[in-house]
């Protein structure tokens, strides 16, 4: 990860999960890199923000997206009223997952909603220092990311589903600044 080679000392790794704080980098893609969005999507002061790492060829992958479907589902007033923001970063690691059109149709295939950037120059993936997919990370109010997520959610039961919803909740309801409503 981004931080992987300097992790601060209050890093804390317990198997998939790794719980720290550290600045988020920005995300970099023109507006025509961006699916489901009018316009890029910034990490905003006081928005709780979920961000994964995918491609669609991987299988761990695709296991992971009903659970950020469902993440979506449930915090519809969230999201909506500015307050969490989820981004999937798709990141080819095979030759045909680098056309537009078939990232394209593979998040209506999925029936994705949320904002997607698509990173066929692997400029995010080299920018967070990504070494694997799929990742998750969850940014709090300060644009720090608190927490992530190497691999499958639920590889060997691992749950990490309830673990990250459990988290998604309480940065929610941390003290911050206000978040920024939708226009």
């Amino acid at each position: 990860m981004f931080f992987r080679r300097q992790e601060p000392a209050a890093t804390k790794r317990d198997g998939h999960l790794v719980t720290l704080i550290h600045p988020v980098p920005t995300l970099t893609g023109t507006k025509s890199d961006w699916l489901n969005t009018e316009k890029p999507i910034t990490f905003a002061s006081g928005s709780v923000s979920i961000v994964h790492f995918w491609t669609f060829g991987c299988i761990n992958c695709k296991r992971n997206l009903p659970h950020y479907q469902s993440w979506w589902s449930a915090y519809r007033k969230e999201f909506s009223d500015g307050r969490l923001q989820m981004v999937g970063v798709h990141t080819p690691e095979l030759e045909d997952e680098r056309k537009f059109e078939r990232v394209v149709a593979e998040v209506k295939k999925n029936k994705i909603e949320y904002s997607v950037l698509v990173d066929a120059k692997e400029e995010n993936w080299k920018r967070w220092q990504q070494s694997m997919w799929p990742t998750v990370y969850l940014i709090d109010k300060h644009q720090r990311v608190r927490y992530y997520w190497n691999g499958e959610l639920e590889w060997q039961g691992a749950g990490g589903y309830k673990k990250l919803t459990r988290f998604i909740e309480e940065l929610l309801i941390e003290k911050g600044p206000p978040a920024k409503p939708k226009p």
